[in-house]
């Protein structure tokens, strides 16, 4: 499935699952969500693998900024949890080893490790050193691109290192089933938003920097 497919149906997945309660956990939990959910797709192969990994590197560092200027306009109390539960030796280990690892998948072939079970342990290991709140959210996203991926033609490596790939071929990454899937999980989206309490007091907070 194509990246915008497993931005949205990873940032529904999670929230529908996880259930925020708070606006810090919604605003991080979603960006969360919605990085693991397009993450494994930085791995490269042909030249449009290579234009789809730019892709997702650009919309994985648009939805950080967007985390730093909520929590910078809107003062959603991000920071202060972060303070609380990190240091700044945890923050810099768990970033420079979550980028290391980046660095490493992106250099494989396409569905091999960074669509494995390794890397998604080792990547929700390096978000939970640095925000531990996020964790899940981010293995829930990166679950959910597992699992769309599990339907197309393209084998994925999920038990990596062993090199034998499993996929069920019932669909391209491409057609009318990725269409479907992304409008669902637009749809899904939000619902989900309408429905939250955090999003609700979210949207007041932002009405009032806006309006004063």
């Amino acid at each position: 499935m194509l990246g915008k497919t497993h931005f949205f149906i990873g940032t529904a997945a999670a929230l529908a699952v996880l259930q925020p309660q708070t606006v810090p956990a919604l605003v991080t939990g979603a960006g969360a969500a919605a990085i693991g959910g397009m993450i494994s797709d930085i791995d490269a192969g042909t030249s449009q693998a290579h234009r789809e990994a730019d892709k997702i590197i650009t919309a994985t560092a648009v939805v950080a900024v967007v985390m730093i200027l909520a929590e910078y306009k809107l003062n959603l109390g991000i920071s202060r949890r972060l303070k609380g539960d990190s240091s700044i030796l945890r923050l810099l280990a768990g970033t420079v080893a979550f980028l290391l690892i980046c660095a490493y998948g992106k250099q494989q072939p396409h569905r091999s490790f960074m669509h494995s079970f390794a890397a998604l342990a080792l990547l929700t290991a390096c978000v939970d050193v640095i925000y531990p709140d996020a964790s899940a959210y981010f293995a829930v996203g990166f679950l959910s691109h597992l699992a769309l991926d599990f339907f197309n033609r393209k084998p994925e490596k999920l038990f990596w290192p062993w090199k034998k790939g499993f996929c069920l071929g019932l669909c391209s990454a491409r057609g009318l089933v990725n269409r479907v899937l992304m409008g669902c999980g637009m749809v899904l989206l939000v619902v989900i938003l309408v429905l939250s309490a955090p999003a609700g007091r979210l949207l007041a907070k932002i009405m009032r920097a806006i309006y004063g």
